[in-house]
């Protein structure tokens, strides 16, 4: 297996599995959406985990005709770009599935990507992510420095995981919750496209955490963030074994 055909292999089954796929921040806008289309239609069937009897009978039979015949040579192939790879998993996909089921899968995908947007709450949440009388400052490990225009880099501060992110032109650097607001998968940032992507479900934020596209429905919150005189970026955080059990009240407008 070529070494593009076997990344995409890999980006799939991350993608189906819900795994976050280190790789995909090298993948451009266009790519993404190719990815999650073939994602979205590897798992619209039920089924779609296991393979077909039909499937196994067939490749019983042709591994047995294969290993009688004698072997020739594959002509070589040249200039398969990562989006061709990555349209022909699309279509792999598809042919996998009903026409029925793929236009009806398509139109699913074409109907949820901007629900997300278009349904998000205007209001932000009233309700800081980490309370005042229960955070503390940590160390995000990331500089002013490091953090170049248009990045975001991802921390762990204490229970908290997020993203530093410069937006550059002068405005003041942020940090954002990296766990999306739908069900609490961990989001990649996509560099090419500056913007934050969800591998569960597919919500799409903009790199202030706004919804772009998708199921998510809130913004991604914020958390307080300063550089000290170290240089470092810290961000206001909670430990991981917390020493105040009492509920905190939280109202959502």
């Amino acid at each position: 297996m070529s070494e593009d055909l076997e990344r995409v292999s890999h980006l799939l089954d991350d993608l189906a599995a819900e795994r976050d796929p280190g790789v995909r921040p090298d993948l451009r806008a266009d790519e993404v959406d190719l990815a999650r289309m073939a994602s979205f239609l590897k798992t619209a069937r039920p089924d779609a985990a296991e393979p077909r009897a039909e499937f196994l009978d067939q490749l019983v039979s042709n591994l047995g005709a294969e290993s009688t015949a004698r072997p020739t040579a594959a002509p070589p192939r040249h200039g398969v770009s990562r989006r061709g790879m990555l349209g022909r998993a699309v279509a792999a996909a598809m042919a996998g599935l009903g026409a029925g089921a793929v236009a009806g899968a398509a139109a699913a995908y074409d109907r949820g990507k901007q629900d997300g947007a278009n349904e998000e709450s205007v209001e932000p949440l009233t309700v800081p992510m980490v309370p005042p009388d229960r955070g503390t400052w940590m160390d995000t490990g990331h500089t002013l420095a490091s953090l170049k225009p248009g990045q975001a880099l991802r921390f762990r501060a204490g229970a908290v995981e997020g993203f530093v992110v410069n937006p550059g032109r002068g405005r003041p650097i942020y940090a954002v919750s990296a766990a999306c607001t739908h069900m609490g998968c961990a989001i990649s940032w996509m560099q090419q496209s500056t913007t934050f992507l969800c591998p569960c479900h597919g919500a799409q934020y903009n790199a202030d955490g706004t919804v772009l596209s998708g199921i998510a429905r809130h913004p991604l919150p914020r958390l307080k963030v300063e550089q000290w005189a170290d240089g470092h970026l810290w961000v206001w955080s909670v430990s991981e074994h917390p020493t105040t059990t009492a509920p905190v009240p939280y109202d959502e407008p």
